[in-house]
């Protein structure tokens, strides 16, 4: 066959590399210092908010709750004792609450059995004191269980029923500022005597920076964390355990950090082996990596260019793009030295090498681009991010690779050539493939159509999940914490729900809140939709003990007043004395409330019932008063992810259409486009059917498994159809065009496959269970898809080659 035009164009760029290597390789080392020195500003970024874009009306309502009412992604320390409440232990107690106060930074405010609100009527009105007053002992034990017994909303939330347990909550500011600002005297007299009780959390900063309100960043949250850590390790006779979002935050970032140096460490570290094993040759390894970390490094400082950060699932790409590119060299380097090997000079090898898999490897790189970035297509910031910059990583991969081996070569001192014999028993496999391949091949047919048919009634049955502490090690102590915690007490994780009456003094309604309350009743004691509530926070807590106290402490009392006038009133005495609590409650004109859900903790998804069915309901007996929503961060992400599940299913589907497209026109062929696709979409199949089997859902790394594989196992099937339908061309013998494809393609394929195992099985090595199930499944998928590659892909090929050559004719 006469050489085309791009096969001229090919030989002519790979001289033009190697006469100029120094040039190029020393442009590419200037391009690489400028674009490494960006890295120094990328950050990690594990708060789970930030995984929804701030222009979606789902966070903006988030953020307007958390402006009006301050944060409700709080830490919860527990705290054990034999008697909590011993005066040896409140006083431990009492001194623990000071040093957090006083000592550890960015913190809001401490509410614990110490500062719990008490009412009690006098005859001046009413008074509201702190539970415990200080010094510690000034009450006895007795009085303290009468107090508490008259605080009824303390029980099961701030203390336990053996009094062996109890918590402190530790509310971070709401917002950034500078801690040397200057405080206007005004200010501080107002926010200090002023009778206005929003000035709690909507007016906790006022921006003294002037830059514009924006909320406390999560690095300052997390050195709040490290320093409550040091307070708590300091205290003694009590034993303590940190919970809560923001712990989860600072948790995982170190989890993150960890796991992401451990895996680029053994990856590296098996790439190595694989390729020493396979080439036995140092250029062979030094090339390779060089050009991956170097797009891998360009790749991350594009993403800190762009003003993004490193947030959860992209702590695997830098693993999987040195699995996944590293093929481009090796089947460059497969080609080069088997023509070196064979007496070719050099130069003459590296034009032979670049001609024959230039176009192959720049269409495998773009198949699997575009199949990463079909997860720009979802609405989750860090699942978008990532596709799009493993996407720009493969393709910056493949540049560097056919611009640095062609250079590197040419300076690299290479020794003599080498015997093949090593690849003798290689050579035996690929031939033993393609004579079973031939002999069998409606039989192998059969089987692979038998296990997708299995594993396509499996996969429909597949659940998500979205856990984040399933991100973290099993041993890792936020885990135990929330155990503990959730065990003793009511719960770490909540929802809010808004309940706007959307007309000034709209709360002061005995009807409205009197339904409430019993609604809410109704739902703690029915667990809607299969979740327990442990406690419910709200200002009916609030208006009920106030009309206890201020009746004797009688606890038939303990209810809503139905008289309007009446509610106003004792409402106005529990301002005058607890302003700061009504501001977390209540708005400043009583046109809207919030309500606290307190849960235990478990996969978010799991509450996406219990989210319609008290949205329902509380809507509904509410209707004629006002308008009933929930908020926060639980029905920020089950509403996020609602959509995730859909959007998973489009991009499977967006990936395998657009591949197929791209295969039909690479290959220029429409039915060997379709036929080219089949062996890489069984593979896929088979492996979400292993999902099901195993007891694995889908979540945040699993749902990649299926697009990160159908973008990658096409790559071998573009190789071995590439060659089949050169060989055919030449020779119209199916047979041995099938021969031909395994002796060009079969030994890079092999691989490869090795290659890209080796490095998702890296993960295995992970604690983390998501991260584990998404190397096992990965590597799993790349077996699977050489099998299919080895055994279905001639079959089918076979069974087209008349057809090709019609086309190949016309």
């Amino acid at each position: 066959m006469k050489p085309g035009p791009a096969t001229h164009w090919l030989e002519r760029y790979t001289d033009g590399v190697m006469r100029h290597p120094i040039w190029l390789l020393g442009a590419i080392a200037l391009v690489m210092l400028a674009l490494g020195s960006q890295l120094r500003h990328l950050q990690i970024d594990t708060d789970l908010e930030h995984f929804i874009d701030e222009s979606k009306p789902a966070r903006q309502a988030y953020n307007a709750v958390k402006e009006t009412y301050g944060r409700n992604d709080v830490i919860v320390v527990g705290v054990a004792a034999q008697d909590v409440l011993s005066d040896t232990s409140l006083t431990e107690l009492a001194d623990l609450h000071r040093r957090i106060e006083q000592s550890v930074p960015w913190v809001r405010r401490v509410n614990s059995l110490i500062n719990a609100p008490y009412q009690e009527g006098t005859e001046d009105g009413l008074l509201v004191d702190d539970l415990i007053p200080m010094p510690v002992g000034t009450l006895d034990r007795d009085v303290i269980e009468r107090r508490i017994a008259a605080t009824p909303m303390l029980e099961g939330l701030v203390i336990n029923a053996a009094r062996n347990f109890t918590t402190l909550v530790v509310e971070p500011y709401t917002y950034d500022f500078d801690p040397t600002a200057v405080t206007d005297d005004a200010t501080a007299f107002d926010d200090a005597f002023g009778g206005d009780f929003t000035a709690g959390p909507q007016a906790e900063n006022n921006d003294p920076t002037g830059e514009g309100e924006r909320f406390l960043p999560i690095e300052k949250t997390h050195e709040l964390i490290r320093a409550l850590e040091t307070e708590l390790a300091a205290t003694e006779g009590l034993e303590t355990v940190a919970a809560g979002m923001p712990v989860v935050n600072q948790q995982l970032e170190a989890t993150m950090k960890s796991e992401m140096q451990t895996f680029i460490s053994l990856t590296v570290a098996l790439i190595i082996v694989v390729l020493v094993a396979f080439f036995r040759r140092v250029s062979a390894v030094v090339m390779p990596l060089s050009a991956v970390l170097l797009a891998i490094i360009a790749s991350f400082a594009t993403l800190s260019l762009a003003g993004q950060k490193v947030q959860m699932p992209l702590i695997l790409v830098p693993s999987f793009l040195l699995a996944i590119t590293v093929g481009d060299a090796v089947h460059v380097l497969s080609h080069f030295f088997k023509a070196y090997n064979d007496g070719v000079d050099r130069y003459q090898a590296m034009r032979q090498a670049i001609r024959l898999t230039a176009l192959p490897i720049f269409l495998t790189s773009l198949t699997t681009a575009v199949g990463l970035a079909t997860l720009a297509s979802g609405d989750l910031i860090p699942i978008a991010n990532l596709g799009l910059l493993a996407a720009l990583g493969v393709m910056l991969a493949f540049v560097l690779t056919v611009l640095m081996i062609p250079a590197l070569m040419a300076i690299w001192p290479l020794s003599a050539p080498r015997p093949v014999q090593h690849r003798d028993r290689a050579l035996g496999l690929l031939r033993f493939f393609a004579d079973l391949s031939w002999r069998r091949g409606a039989w192998l047919a059969c089987a692979w159509l038998l296990a997708v048919m299995v594993a396509l009634a499996l996969a429909v049955q597949l659940r998500f999940s979205f856990d984040p502490l399933n991100w973290m090690p099993a041993d890792l102590p936020i885990r135990t914490a929330t155990d503990t915690i959730d065990d003793q007490l009511s719960g770490t994780i909540n929802m809010e729900v808004i309940i706007d009456t959307g007309a000034q003094n709209g709360i002061k309604n005995p009807e409205l809140l009197q339904r409430l309350d019993a609604e809410l009743t109704a739902l703690k004691a029915g667990s809607p939709g299969g979740v327990r509530i442990g406690h419910i926070n709200s200002l009916l807590d609030i208006i009920k003990g106030t009309h206890q106290a201020l009746n004797d402490g009688d606890v038939d009392f303990y209810r809503i007043p139905s008289n309007a006038n009446l509610l106003a009133e004792e409402l106005v005495l529990f301002e005058n004395s607890g302003a700061d609590e009504l501001g977390r409650l209540v708005n400043s004109d009583y046109s809207q409330m919030k309500v606290t859900l307190i849960m235990p903790w478990a996969d978010i998804l799991q509450y996406q019932d219990f989210i319609e069915v008290t949205e329902a309901q509380l809507g509904s007996a509410l209707g004629d008063w006002a308008d009933v929503h929930v908020a926060g961060l639980l029905p920020l992400l089950s509403d996020t992810l609602d959509e995730v599940v859909t959007t998973t299913a489009w991009s499977y589907g967006l990936a395998a259409v657009a591949i197929t497209l791209m295969m039909m026109a690479l290959l220029r062929s429409v039915g060997l486009g379709v036929v080219a696709m089949l062996p890489n979409l069984a593979p896929i199949i088979v492996v979400m059917g292993l999902m099901q089997t195993f007891g694995i859902p889908l979540d945040l790394f699993t749902m990649l498994v299926a697009t990160v594989a159908i973008g990658i196992t096409v790559d071998n099937t573009v190789h071995f159809a590439h060659h089949f339908r050169t060989a055919l061309a030449k020779n119209p013998d199916a047979r041995a065009a099938v021969e031909t494809a395994f002796d060009n393609a079969g030994r890079a394929l092999m691989t490869t496959a090795i290659v890209l195992t080796a490095g998702f099985y890296v993960f295995l090595f992970s604690d983390v269970a998501s991260i584990f199930n998404f190397g096992f499944l990965s590597g799993t998928a790349f077996l699977l898809a050489v099998l299919s590659n080895f055994t279905l892909t001639p079959v089918l090929l076979r069974w087209y080659a008349p057809l090709l050559t019609r086309e190949t004719a016309q």
